[in-house]
């Protein structure tokens, strides 16, 4: 999950630009439609892009399918759909911090929301995880909802972890889901990350990052390649660091490299990795258990 401080600015001159573009079929249906689209806007930002608060226009094929053809469009007013899918691909999803997204995806479905099929404010980068998401909006129960990258504070904030028990034997994992302090809406949170977030894909992210750090602790932390950490606290300030940097690679505490990486700083995990560090004849870069 990810914040995303996407801007109006430029979508109005966007629409009143493909409206006077003669070149493109879609003009008229955009310039007899243009005070509706304009008013349709203002309302998802008023509501904030809730699916429970947006009416969502009336069906009308012509209209729908002027705005599908628009999205997929390679015309300079809506290039910036096409430059916000070139600039995040491979990095952090917006909406389960996986760290595959290849698309792009309509918050409000196009399909149910045509009006809002190039709104910026409406599209964010996002993995696999569109294939859980689909067309949905809303759950079943009032208040169930996806979380808006955009409106929805803090939900780049940690709230998802990892935990790793019986270390030295068959490990098991456990993910966690805490709803941070400043996300206000406990429903949405629950939808968002018991729909969105595989636990199962998850943990083998989770999985293969201990086991390349029990093999090779260098491949994780690349300063152990070459010494052993002074204390456990160094261990843990290490780990942090490379925490800090995933955090800033990807502008988000819940990308997948930092929760695993999180999952390693646990007390109970950090406490059988010092163990394993500093046993006695350990070479800097072996392994900390037998392969």
């Amino acid at each position: 999950m990810k914040n995303f401080s996407h801007t109006t600015k430029g979508q109005l001159r966007a629409l009143a630009s493909i409206s006077k573009n003669n070149r493109t079929p879609n003009a008229p249906v955009v310039l007899a439609n243009m005070g509706f689209l304009i008013n349709s806007y203002r309302e998802y930002v008023r509501k904030r892009g809730n699916p429970w608060l947006i009416s969502g226009y009336v069906k009308n094929a012509q209209f729908q399918k002027s705005m599908d053809s628009l999205y997929g469009s390679e015309m300079q007013a809506v290039s910036y759909i096409s430059e916000l899918r070139k600039s995040t691909r491979g990095r952090c999803c917006a909406f389960c911090g996986s760290l595959n997204n290849n698309q792009i995806d309509h918050f409000l479905p196009k399909e149910h929301y045509p009006e809002f099929s190039i709104f910026l404010l409406n599209l964010f980068p996002i993995c696999a995880c569109n294939q859980t998401k689909g067309k949905k909006t809303t759950g079943a129960t009032v208040g169930q909802r996806f979380l808006h990258p955009r409106f929805d504070r803090n939900i780049g904030e940690r709230s998802v972890f990892v935990r790793i028990r019986c270390h030295g034997d068959i490990p098991t994992y456990t993910v966690v889901f805490k709803k941070p302090k400043g996300v206000t809406d406990a429903a949405a949170f629950d939808f968002h990350t018991e729909t969105l977030i595989s636990k199962e894909h998850l943990i083998e992210y989770v999985k293969d990052g201990f086991e390349r750090f029990c093999r090779r602790p260098g491949n994780i932390v690349r300063t152990l390649k070459r010494s052993n950490p002074h204390n456990k606290q160094h261990l843990v300030q290490l780990l942090c660091d490379e925490i800090s940097e995933a955090c800033w690679q990807h502008q988000s505490k819940n990308n997948w490299e930092s929760i695993m990486l999180q999952s390693l700083v646990e007390r109970r995990t950090v406490n059988w990795l010092w163990k394993r560090l500093s046993s006695p004849g350990r070479n800097a870069g072996d392994p900390l258990v037998d392969l």
